[in-house]
């Protein structure tokens, strides 16, 4: 059975030497690119911009999943759940700022995050 050379038995997972790849060839050389990364941001976009099914008023609707959430949160606040409105509300009140590009985040006042504003604030050209 064994045509390829002394040493080598060709049988269920190993063919003939002449017809494996060839060293330094790929057998898929266009390939899949790896993914890239995304980051966190990109990927709340990405899940907020989803589309979803939902059914409103006995029809089913197709909407993202943004406007969905702020939907639920509208009908929730209309029926009196304080923390549904207190949400909704806080969503206008950043809508302006977010399309303004103005939002700022604000991290928990900690050991770490003073080190980093210090850091940050040290390094930045502009204070002099």
């Amino acid at each position: 059975m064994s045509r390829s050379g002394k040493d080598y038995e060709i049988g269920r997972g190993r063919p003939p030497k002449a017809t494996q790849w060839k060293k330094g060839k790929s057998a898929n050389p266009g390939g899949r690119s790896s993914p890239r990364p995304t980051g966190l941001l990109e990927m709340i976009d990405k899940l907020l911009l989803t589309s979803v099914k939902i059914t409103r008023d006995g029809k089913p609707k197709r909407v993202t999943t943004l406007e969905a959430i702020l939907e639920q949160l509208w009908s929730k606040g209309i029926a009196g759940d304080r923390r549904a409105r207190a949400v909704y509300i806080r969503c206008l009140e950043l809508a302006p700022q977010v399309a303004d590009g103005k939002v700022q985040i604000t991290f928990a006042d900690s050991e770490y995050t003073r080190a980093f504003t210090d850091q940050s604030c040290a390094g930045s050209p502009g204070d002099e």
